[in-house]
């Protein structure tokens, strides 16, 4: 009598290595997987990986490579595969993370993956369709506007100099390449196309897609192959794979709030959509906001300020106020960060570690000296995010679920607040309501 094969079964028989660039773009990935069903762990080192750790769960590991050069960003790819690899079994599916905006380095760590896996080929799929980012005849597009045309163009880290997918890998490999319309993936044979694509020495394929279906479509395909393709995408891809390997949705448990209090959100982002978050939960809300002039940062007070901003951070909390900390006064801000950089002689990865670096120090002294702690804490920009996270010792990060439509909550493994709700969210993810419904969140929680 033939065993019948249950989602439990399912569940525990697949394994999932995720590599990303970035804390919040891993923990965007993982958020698909923990609503699926699987237990998922966002590491910032690999040194405690166990092959119990990779069996029936998925381990993500974020390489933080977003704004390394590409040799450094190779080179950490390689080495995160090496060490976890060993704990999965050769059925495994990898997938690369990469920006959706074509930020850091896709070429050269798609590159390394297909070398670290000795993989024959990879798929290439950037869209994520619900937050209006697709890509048609090859080019990105964010919400009807071409990339090039918005600010993810003069991203103040890592900017982005063309909207045409294939060119962008093609900066940094010369691995052959082939893109795939949206009618060729649409088209009946398509998973024809794809084997002959191998068997003709493409090693990156590069796809167009325009909904959740040409996601969908696209790893089923996939499946179909005698070998396991690397998938390169963001969270849109990251959704449709586990959609296909997990089948059954599972809802995630809320977490309990265990006293009233505040949240603390730690804006770290200088993106239109971070700024408009924030003035429209101000609106809403009655809650401490506390900018930071991060060019006073880069003067001989930087030392000074942790004190007083700790203060009024601890002042704003135990008054039971919501406390927003945030590094942009303007949208207009992130266009003077080219003439800040060069007249004192400083990168802009200089200046984003450093302004990342300075944030964490602040969380960390605040949360050494606070007399209440806030219900959870909030963090917006993968930089700072990370850098918090770590200044607070976490060693990872277990992903719960999510809130808000795109904000992952788990907590920081091994931290000084591992009890808290910690919510992480990329700078330019989100629409207009997103922080306030974070804060509404809570507060609903509060008032059950």
């Amino acid at each position: 009598m033939a065993k019948t094969v249950t989602t439990t079964d399912l569940r525990a028989a697949t394994q999932i290595l995720a590599i990303a660039d970035d804390f919040t773009g891993a923990n965007d990935t993982g958020v698909a997987l923990v609503e699926h069903g699987m237990v998922v762990c966002v590491r910032f080192d690999l040194t405690g990986c166990t092959r119990r750790e990779g069996a029936g769960r998925a381990l993500i590991y974020s390489t933080d490579s977003r704004a390394l050069s590409a040799a450094e960003a190779a080179k950490s790819v390689t080495m995160a595969i090496e060490k976890a690899l060993p704990t999965f079994t050769s059925r495994r599916w990898v997938f690369k993370k990469m920006d959706s905006t074509l930020r850091g380095n896709p070429g050269a760590e798609t590159e390394a993956a297909l070398m670290a896996l000795d993989c024959p080929l990879a798929i290439v799929a950037t869209a994520v369709p619900e937050l209006g980012r697709v890509v048609v005849e090859g080019l990105c597009y964010v919400k009807g506007c071409l990339l090039t045309d918005t600010e993810f163009g003069t991203d103040p880290k890592t900017p982005v100099k063309t909207a045409n997918v294939g060119m962008r890998f093609a900066e940094q490999t010369a691995l052959r390449q082939h893109h795939v319309s949206l009618n060729a993936l649409r088209a009946n044979d398509f998973q024809t196309q794809l084997t002959a694509l191998v068997d003709a020495g493409i090693r990156i394929v590069i796809v167009d897609s325009q909904t959740s279906e040409d996601l969908a479509c696209l790893v089923l395909a996939a499946e179909t192959l005698p070998f396991r393709p690397l998938l390169v995408g963001a969270s849109g891809l990251s959704q449709a794979l586990a959609s296909h390997c997990l089948n059954e949705i599972k809802t995630s448990p809320p977490f309990e709030v265990r006293r009233p209090a505040p949240v603390l959100a730690v804006v770290g982002s200088m993106s239109e959509a971070a700024a408009g978050q924030i003035a429209f939960a101000l609106q809403h809300r009655s809650a401490e906001l506390i900018n930071i002039d991060v060019l006073t940062l880069f003067t001989d007070r930087a030392t000074e300020l942790l004190t007083p901003l700790s203060m009024q951070i601890c002042s704003a909390i135990e008054k039971g106020r919501h406390c927003i900390v945030s590094t942009c006064q303007n949208t207009d801000q992130r266009q003077y960060v080219a003439q800040f950089c060069q007249q004192n002689q400083i990168s802009r990865l200089q200046m984003g570690n450093s302004i990342a670096t300075f944030i964490g120090q602040l969380i960390q002294y605040v949360f050494q000296t606070i007399k209440t702690q806030p219900s959870g804490v909030y963090l917006s920009g993968g930089d700072i995010a990370l850098a918090v996270a770590r200044a607070l010792g976490a060693k990872g990060f277990e992903i719960k679920g999510q809130i808000a439509g795109c904000v992952p909550w788990g907590y920081l493994q091994e931290s000084q607040i591992e009890c808290l709700p910690v919510m992480t969210k990329a700078g330019g993810f989100g629409h207009e309501n997103t922080l306030l419904e974070v804060l509404r969140f809570f507060e609903e929680k509060l008032s059950d």
